[in-house]
């Protein structure tokens, strides 16, 4: 079982180890490959496998105002990877201060915290203040402490290569469905449930609306099938997510709209899996026709849904 440890000064490993590190923004299939690698290599070491992964993303760290938006918020990705298997994942707290080690200051934390045996990466990797530590340098940094560079050269997918700004294209597109073959599980949200104005529940269709993280990607506007996880029960449902020009718009919202099921869920978290889209966002003539095309988008939801498994939805295809 995985142990999640907050930061990196909480853990001293007397067993060596094989280290990744990285943002992992999303887990996808390419970050699978590396760590599959990371896991492999520290069995045939009898060594920990450790990620070590950065928070918060060094852009937003960098550039606290900048937009950037994520894939995966700090606890949706110690989640996914924490799946993958591996024995340790590690938040290694970033910020300009951080920014600002020498890659032979990062080696050593790695080397004194971690007790590091073999870093293994990506061909564009690079650590340390203005990103010195490349991996000549680290292969350098690694003949005087005791470490291996293994450099993991990307697989080429039937889509390509894959990377996190690739997959978040396709989520703010909303293309949800073409974002899970490259992620390996569905784009998904995690938010609280908050008070509205109750439209949903007049028109015959109660919606949760969702409070969600500063900085987490939200797909585009539109309509979508999903699968939603609330405490320990799995529901079918459809989102919304827009600005409702039938009502005049306003506030971009997101809502939840969960099949047979009438709850009060005021303040619980929802965690909501996007199956696919099926729609976009439209203004109606009237309540009469936006109800009726409601009616055909749940019809539709349902459809789909039902080819899926039971429970956490997965994606048909290997890793």
């Amino acid at each position: 079982m995985t142990e999640i440890i907050r930061t990196l000064s909480d853990i001293h490993l007397t067993q060596p180890s094989v280290i990744t590190i990285g943002s992992f923004d999303g887990v996808h299939r390419g970050h699978a490959l590396l760590l599959q690698t990371v896991i492999a290599h520290a069995r045939e070491k009898n060594a920990a496998s450790v990620v070590v992964t950065l928070n918060p993303h060094p852009k937003l760290a960098l550039r606290p105002d900048s937009n950037l938006e994520l894939l995966s918020t700090l606890e949706e990705r110690l989640k996914l990877l924490a799946q993958q298997g591996v024995d340790y994942v590690i938040v290694f707290p970033f910020s300009l201060e951080q920014s600002k080690l020498r890659a032979r200051e990062f080696v050593e934390l790695l080397r004194n915290h971690l007790n590091l045996v073999e870093l293994v990466c990506g061909p564009n990797f690079a650590l340390g203040y203005k990103r010195e530590g490349t991996i000549p340098v680290l292969r350098d940094l690694g003949q005087e402490f005791g470490f291996v560079v293994t450099v993991v050269t990307p697989r080429e997918f039937t889509e390509g290569i894959i990377s996190s700004t690739r997959v978040r294209d396709l989520v703010a597109n909303g293309e949800v469905k073409q974002a899970a073959e490259l992620l390996g599980h569905f784009p998904m949200l995690r938010g609280i449930v908050v008070h509205g104005d109750h439209r949903g529940r007049e028109l015959g269709f109660p919606t949760a609306n969702l409070q969600v993280p500063e900085h987490k990607l939200i797909p585009a506007n539109g309509i979508y099938a999903v699968r939603v996880r609330l405490g320990d029960e799995w529901r079918d449902g459809a989102a919304s997510i827009g600005i409702r020009p039938t009502f005049g718009g306003g506030k971009r919202l997101v809502e939840i709209f969960m099949f047979d099921f009438t709850r009060w869920i005021y303040g619980e978290e929802l965690e909501v899996f996007f199956i696919e889209r099926l729609r976009d966002e439209e203004k109606f003539d009237s309540i009469q026709a936006l109800l009726e095309q409601m009616t055909r988008d749940v019809e539709n939801a349902r459809a789909i849904l039902k080819t899926l498994n039971q429970g956490e939805p997965l994606v048909r295809r290997d890793v």
